[in-house]
């Protein structure tokens, strides 16, 4: 699954891009399909167990960091050509832009998520495809290496995130 570090930016970002479709998140409970792991390619909890990238959540933004330990960031490019975005792109991305915990999606935007979790890192580009109220789809590729351990986690699963009580700003 990881890369070797000598891939080139070219290369990567010919990765095919995969497809997902979140639904909003209406309680506290088990995550089902609101929430992905990019890590682990999947919305399945026998797989990722809980250890999830992103959650589409109540409050009708997109959470990242939804457990303890992950250190991600995400930032909105806005309506540009997801095959076009590279990992030098991305490193271009002023400070002020970059979102710890949330932020609201857009119809048609493409996101910049930049995940870290123990030792593993990856960078993955994701375009909101499909919005609606309870539903979000999203067209995604990894734009650098994966890094680290092999997915296949050597610790136990995670708890899941509390629902958001209402409407709040980005952060």
């Amino acid at each position: 699954m990881a890369q070797s570090p000598s891939d080139s930016d070219s290369q990567v970002s010919k990765k095919k891009s995969r497809q997902v479709v979140l639904t909003r998140r209406g309680n506290n409970g088990p995550y089902g399909t609101t929430a992905y792991s990019f890590r682990h390619q999947t919305q399945e909890l026998n797989v990722h167990r809980n250890n999830v990238d992103v959650v589409f959540n109540g409050c009708g933004q997109l959470h990242i960091n939804p457990h303890a330990g992950l250190q991600g960031r995400i930032a909105d490019l806005g309506k540009v050509d997801l095959d076009k975005i590279t990992l030098a792109a991305a490193k271009k991305v002023p400070g002020k832009s970059w979102r710890r915990f949330c932020l609201l999606p857009m119809d048609g935007h493409v996101y910049l998520h930049e995940g870290r979790y123990l030792n593993q890192r990856f960078t993955v580009a994701f375009k909101i495809k499909v919005i609606k109220p309870n539903k979000l789809g999203l067209q995604w590729r990894f734009i650098g290496v994966q890094e680290g351990e092999d997915p296949k986690y050597r610790y136990v699963g995670a708890g899941t995130m509390g629902q958001c009580g209402g409407a709040h700003g980005e952060r």
